[in-house]
């Protein structure tokens, strides 16, 4: 092959002047593999570039943990750029390449390619952006094989819009440099340089919902996070939308641009909360980059950089799910960093910990840590890590409420009412519930008597929701108890419970606080008449007294796919005893997949219509009811298909779990902790520095209390506790009120919120629902606590909500009326003017937020009801 030829047809020598022509013939030489030989592997030295002539490499990215190497794609198209991530520190390749038949490759040095590209600045703008143009549809390829989360639904908000052009507002040029000098792209850009893109910039606000940029619509700039959070949505080439991260990281590119090009977007950003950003539009950024053939190379770099972090973050993710294991591809993660990674750093503990149900949040706190306090490396891994482990943070959420379920429980005085215990429990499973995608379908078909008998196909319990002392949830009979009885019937019903083996006595002792009936075995009934008149009484007294009973048939766990198993007599015959005032309904509830994962899986619930035994069995004859059960059981293991099925199709098509007499959280699930969990980890970490935090005064609320660092010293009190955090809103309050007040335990509460939920167009009447739900957690958890509500401020930027405004602070006052110990502080007075226009000099260039005369006006307005929130 003609190695001339070759180099003058490659795509960016078309301006080439012939002496740098001449002096990459003299660096270059072609090489040929055979199938099956490797070009380059991963973490080797990157010492040579190569552009693809023909044949085909396979992508490859191998695991030590089983010494396999995954294919994650190839490369077909000829004069593709191969091993240009060794331009980025340290220069090592992040992929093995190895040829999936011959192919022929041509081979550049590049060290001496990075000489003539310096010594010729047009040659080197346009190899540099040939290898940035070829780096996109790579990074597309494998962005297309990936599959949504089960998280990716979870946006906490509804409604998205265009952008608005005019929502600019001032930034000092010195406000944009210190955002340019903290942001990872810029690094490699001396301190001039830096200046020069800070004059450039300009300043705007976004609101929840303001699409910042339009995946497919041409790029117009380049986009910096200055405060606030994003998410990045990505619509595949099938059509699957995938929510692929969250952004709340100062100084992040969210969108870029390319010198003098028109290139389309490769995802959309959305604002989720209130942000603020910095943009340099396409215009100032080709004139200033043309001033500066050394900038603009410096530009073309970091781009060939950032789109090697996005590719890396995307063929992780792809990683994770090919092989549906998170914990392997946080290891990669972390594996390609370590040579710029501190030896001491956390992260080298991540994947041990991952790797223990029991260990595993501990693992989260110590990405979120990272995260929010390490150094700038640390950051953009940890964000990666979290990105991937989406749905592994939501099973860990579930798993920290069983703890939680069953620790709430096991300290109740054995003289609690056992009603009482069954409905706490109740509402324990269902906050821990809400954290798991699951599907019901055919509540229409329940009776409309509570006093019937439920029956159901009992499934055994993944190993990840094994508490640490051994103990199992049924997972499918809380379901059943919370979910759906006792939201049909406001009562949670009674179990038959099998009774515990000797090395399990305390599972007994637990269930015995319900009041639930135990058996040995269903096979033991029918074997000793003692025990099964004490169980016929039993059963027949919580029917009579209108009580739902759910009971599982078979009297033993399975897993979906073997279930059911054989349905015990005793189950069925209790409905003709003669102890009955009448005969009750049979309900029949199959479930599905709550022996799975629930990072990997929808647990799924359908509900058959109701039946008397009677109606189906000839009970005078003979083994009738023997006869009966058996092909009742084919008939049940249809219903558990039919579950099965049901799960499958949710997962492909959400929308269809909001169909008449379904219930689902497909659509909305998790949305709070996606949003707000990184904050309150954040918030929490900082808070574990402070001492003495109990019988402080509380400051609950959003960033107006979050951003308030002179609190202390404004009010001239030192027993206090900032538990403000970024972007919060009402629900996200209620949510986290267990958490953050609770777990803190003040001797008053001082509440601002309703500002985001204005901004974030919540109506008036979710507003008042949510603000009573959280003064419903304060008489909850406390007895005659102090609040002080205090009302929304208007602000430059909230303008246009001025009448919701008034509204929600007359709403504030009533509820404070209406109880007792509560009072209404009135601020939005002292940041208006006689005229009703705004005292702006209170607020920062965001113009939202107060700036230090702000805070000191909100002192005043507090301290006039000192007594109240300090001494009362």
């Amino acid at each position: 092959m003609n190695l001339t030829r070759q180099i003058k047809q490659l795509p960016f020598i078309e301006k080439a002047a012939p002496e740098v022509i001449s002096s990459l013939i003299q660096i270059a030489d072609i090489i040929e593999l055979e199938k099956d030989e490797y070009l380059v592997k991963q973490f080797d030295i990157g010492q040579h570039l190569y552009f693809l002539l023909s044949g085909e490499l396979g992508t490859l990215i191998p695991l030590k943990e089983n010494n396999v190497e995954h294919n994650i794609g190839s490369v077909k198209i000829k004069n593709t750029p191969i091993g240009w991530s060794a331009f980025r520190s340290p220069a090592r390749y992040t992929t093995t390449y190895i040829a999936n038949k011959k192919t022929q490759l041509l081979r550049l040095p590049i060290q001496a390619l990075t000489t003539l590209i310096n010594q010729n600045p047009e040659f080197g703008n346009d190899i540099l952006s040939f290898i940035y143009t070829s780096c996109l549809p790579v990074l597309e390829e494998v962005q297309n094989q990936t599959r949504p989360f089960f998280s990716n639904e979870s946006l906490a908000f509804d409604e998205t819009r265009p952008l608005e052009p005019t929502s600019h507002h001032k930034f000092s040029a010195q406000e944009a440099f210190d955002l340019i000098k903290s942001s990872a792209f810029f690094e490699g850009f001396n301190q001039q340089e830096k200046r020069i893109f800070s004059k450039s910039g300009n300043f705007f606000l976004v609101n929840q919902g303001d699409i910042i940029s339009q995946q497919e619509k041409v790029s117009d700039g380049l986009y910096l996070l200055i405060k606030g959070k994003v998410i990045v949505s990505y619509q595949t080439n099938k059509g699957k939308t995938l929510t692929t991260r969250t952004i709340s990281r100062r100084g992040t590119v969210l969108s870029w641009t390319a010198p003098n090009q028109n290139i389309n977007n490769r995802t959309s950003i959305i604002a989720s909360r209130d942000s603020s950003i910095l943009y340099i539009s396409q215009e100032k950024l080709d004139q200033l980059l043309e001033m500066s053939p050394k900038i603009k190379h410096k530009y073309w770099y970091r781009l060939i950089w950032l789109v090697g972090t996005h590719l890396l973050a995307a063929r992780m993710r792809l990683l994770s799910q090919t092989l549906n294991n998170e914990v392997t591809a946080v290891s990669n993660v972390i594996a390609q960093n370590a040579a710029l990674l501190s030896v001491s750093s956390p992260l080298y503990k991540i994947s041990e910990l991952l790797k223990s149900q029991i260990t595993t949040n501990e693992a989260f706190g110590l990405l979120y840590q990272s995260l929010h306090f390490g150094s700038a490396l640390e950051k953009t891994i940890a964000g990666m890590c979290l990105d991937i482990l989406k749905d592994v943070q939501r099973e860990n959420g579930f798993y920290l409420q069983l703890q939680k379920a069953y620790d709430r429980v096991k300290e109740l005085d054995s003289d609690t009412p056992k009603m009482d215990i069954r409905r706490e429990n109740a509402q324990l499973f269902k906050q821990a519930f809400e954290k798991v995608p699951y599907v019901i379908k055919g509540l229409e078909n329940l009776p409309k008597k509570a006093g019937s008998l439920f029956i159901y196909n009992h499934l055994a319990n993944a190993e990840s929701t094994t508490l640490p002392n051994g103990f199992n949830f049924p997972l499918d009979a809380q379901f059943i108890s919370s979910l759906i009885i006792d939201n049909q019937y406001g009562v949670t019903g009674l179990r038959v419970v099998g009774r515990s083996q000797k090395n399990e006595y305390w599972r007994d002792d637990y269930y015995h606080k319900f009041g639930h009936i135990f058996v040995d075995s269903w096979q033991s009934l029918s074997q000793d008449d003692t025990a099964n008149n004490s169980f016929l009484q039993d059963a027949t007294n919580v029917i009579n007294d209108d009580i739902p009973l759910l009971i599982s048939p078979e009297g033993a766990r399975f897993s979906t796919e073997d279930s059911p198993s054989t349905f015990g007599e005793s189950a069925f015959s209790l409905t003709q005893s003669n102890l009955l005032n009448e005969e009750p309904w049979i309900v029949p509830i199959a479930v599905a997949n709550f022996d799975k994962r629930v990072d990997h899986t929808i647990y799924s619930v359908v509900i058959k219509p109701a039946f008397k035994l009677s109606d189906r069995v000839n009970l005078n004859r003979k083994d009738a009811l023997s006869k009966f059960l058996k092909k009742y059981q084919s008939e049940f293991k249809g219903y558990v298909s039919e579950a099965r099925q049901l799960a499958r199709e949710i997962a492909i098509t959400p929308s269809l779990s909001h169909q008449p007499g379904y219930r689902s959280n497909m659509l909305k699930l998790n949305q709070v902790e996606a949003e707000f969990e990184s904050d309150v980890r954040a918030l929490e970490s900082q808070l574990a520095q402070i001492s003495n935090q109990s019988q402080a005064v509380a400051f609950y609320g959003s960033s107006t209390f979050k951003l308030w660092d002179d609190l202390r010293h404004n009010l001239g009190h030192i027993n206090t506790v900032n538990l403000g955090f970024g972007g919060a809103t009402l629900e996200a309050c209620v949510y986290y009120f267990e958490r953050l007040v609770v777990a803190r335990q003040p001797k008053s509460l001082v509440i601002y919120l309703g500002d985001n939920d204005i901004g974030n167009r919540q109506s008036y009447n979710q507003i008042t629902e949510h603000y009573i739900q959280l003064l419903e957690k304060v008489d909850q958890h406390f007895s005659d606590l102090p609040v002080a509500l205090v009302s929304v401020k208007p602000s430059p930027a909230r303008m246009k909500h001025h009448e919701e405004i008034i509204e929600v602070n007359k709403l504030l006052e009533r509820l404070a009326f209406t109880r007792p110990n509560t009072e209404f502080i009135d601020v939005y007075s002292a940041f208006t003017k006689q005229d009703k226009s705004l005292k702006t000099e209170l607020f920062c260039d965001d113009e939202l937020h107060l700036n230090k005369k702000g805070y000191e006006v909100l002192s005043q307005h507090l301290l006039a009801f000192e007594n109240f929130i300090f001494h009362k």
